[in-house]
């Protein structure tokens, strides 16, 4: 009896020396768990903002909204500098143009309507006494005032001054021309004659044939003159 049973406690024996030489195999070559150091990525919602994301190399230039406005665009704005002259053209009216009438006080009394003025030609000055070129074309306009005679009315308007003003200028220059004086510059702006002197040369039927700045000698005077009396011969 002692034989069988010794034999099964050695082999019971040996099968957990066994077991036991496992587990001591398999503790031993289990490899411990590592912390990690490296920290784990969370990926960016799908629904990125322009804020969020920083700006990229792109092959393709970014599109430009259409409606964008003076803060987003930074090209310098440019400031039209002040003008010194009024806005309208400085001779508001042109050749073929149909004369507007004037009605004016006179100079010395009176009235000048050129409305009455029929069947004859006219000549226009309007000038003012600041004006130097106004002082340089008068005494050639009353030179050739007794030429014209009967067969051209010869007119000045002064635009915006007073008689006394206006008077005593004249006077300075032996002007003995019929004046007309525009006090508020309503016949200046119907006109259009903001560029002072100019003058204007208009037919028999009232319709504007030349025109001339301030600035003109007695020869552009006299080539006017023959836009509405070409056959009139005059000195030179």
């Amino acid at each position: 009896m002692r034989g069988p049973i010794a034999a099964g406690v050695l082999a019971g024996l040996f099968v957990v020396l066994i077991a036991l030489a496992g587990f001591v195999a398999f503790a031993l070559g289990r490899p411990e768990s590592i912390p990690s150091t490296v920290p784990s990525i969370t990926p960016a919602p799908s629904s990125i903002t322009a804020a969020s994301t920083p700006p990229a190399a792109s092959a393709t230039p970014s599109s430009v909204p259409a409606t964008a406005t003076a803060a987003s665009s930074p090209s310098p704005s440019i400031t039209p500098s002040p003008s010194l002259t009024p806005s309208p053209a400085p001779v508001g009216l042109k050749v073929g143009d149909r004369a507007p009438a004037l009605l004016l006080d006179q100079l010395g009394g009176g009235q000048i309507d050129t409305s009455a003025i029929v069947g004859q030609p006219i000549w226009i000055d309007f000038m003012a006494t600041w004006c130097p070129s106004c002082r340089d074309e008068l005494p050639a306009m009353e030179a050739l005032d007794p030429q014209l005679a009967d067969k051209m009315t010869v007119l000045i308007v002064d635009v915006g001054e007073d008689e006394d003003t206006v008077g005593t200028f004249l006077d300075s220059l032996n002007i003995d021309i019929p004046t007309g004086l525009d006090h508020d510059g309503a016949a200046q702006k119907t006109w259009g004659a903001y560029a002072l002197p100019v003058h204007y040369w208009v037919t028999a039927d009232g319709h504007i044939a030349a025109f001339l700045y301030g600035g003109a000698d007695r020869q552009q005077f006299i080539d006017s003159i023959h836009t509405v009396l070409p056959d009139l011969v005059l000195s030179p």
